[in-house]
């Protein structure tokens, strides 16, 4: 799929390579592309916020290469049980610390861009550790 056609040097043996393909046979995407089909590599855009600086994604899945706690494929958003935090042109991914006894099922997991826990009847609070007023005794 990576060449341009089914012809080679006939001294090296390196094929004609699609743009974004290399290797003697054209069988690999350059650094920063990956998924080589038919149509060629496609671009990793790994997210430079979350993607740990002078690394490449994976050649054949284009995950790239993501700083603790953040996912995706991009590495542009938070894993479960974390929320984003906006700074300046750059995010972190901070822990939910969801309040176990006051969120709906026990949950764990907040809101991944708000940071809100899902609270049951009664509770308040963005960690759901607080009751509502006039209300009190906030346990499992």
């Amino acid at each position: 799929h990576g060449s341009v056609s089914q012809f080679c040097n006939p001294l090296s043996g390196q094929c004609n390579c699609k743009e974004r393909v290399k290797g003697l046979l054209c069988d690999t995407c350059v650094d920063n592309f990956y998924g080589l089909d038919v149509t060629g590599c496609k671009a990793c855009e790994c997210d430079a916020a979350g993607s740990i600086s002078g690394t490449v994604c994976d050649v054949r899945t284009g995950q790239c290469a993501c700083k603790p706690n953040i996912g995706g494929r991009r590495c542009d958003e938070c894993l479960d049980g974390y929320h984003r935090v906006q700074k300046g042109h750059s995010f972190l991914c901070l822990p939910c610390n969801c309040e176990k006894a006051g969120t709906v099922n026990g949950s764990l997991l907040c809101d991944k861009s708000t940071g809100q826990c899902p609270c049951k009847a009664g509770v308040t609070g963005l960690r759901c550790s607080q009751c509502v007023l006039q209300t009190y005794n906030l346990s499992v």
